[in-house]
């Protein structure tokens, strides 16, 4: 019988929910090879790299339609889905990288599993 009951675990719950269009576009936007010159994957594909975030600032609005505010607006973002900021700034010049574990080239479906911070939404316009 208990083999016949199938207990939901949190990854297979999180399947349910839908993903928000913040992840899913910004998902989008870091896969797609004409931006990669302004945002790619990492090698490893399991973070991402913003090169220029002056044109990603003009790029967000065209794309995600949710800022018109400045590059620390997409940030404050990620940070509500609870990425991590791994580094910035080379010889070359400044760079973000950003990670979630829920957020990796090639699996979108992992999406399903990211939640905003709690405490986030009572304090957000």
């Amino acid at each position: 019988m208990a083999s016949a009951q199938r207990a939901f675990t949190a990854q297979a719950f999180a399947t349910l929910r839908p993903v928000p269009a913040f992840l899913s576009r910004t998902h989008e936007i870091v896969s797609d090879p004409r931006t990669d010159h302004i945002i790619s994957w990492s090698k490893d594909g399991r973070t991402f790299i913003v090169w220029k975030p002056e044109e990603l600032r003009k790029l967000l609005p065209k794309t995600l339609g949710l800022f018109t505010q400045p590059f620390a607006s997409f940030v404050m973002e990620l940070n509500v889905y609870g990425f991590v900021h791994y580094g910035s700034g080379n010889a070359e010049g400044d760079y973000f990288e950003f990670g979630q574990d829920g957020f990796q080239r090639g699996k979108p479906g992992l999406m399903h599993t990211i939640r905003q911070k709690e405490n986030f939404g009572r304090y957000r316009h």
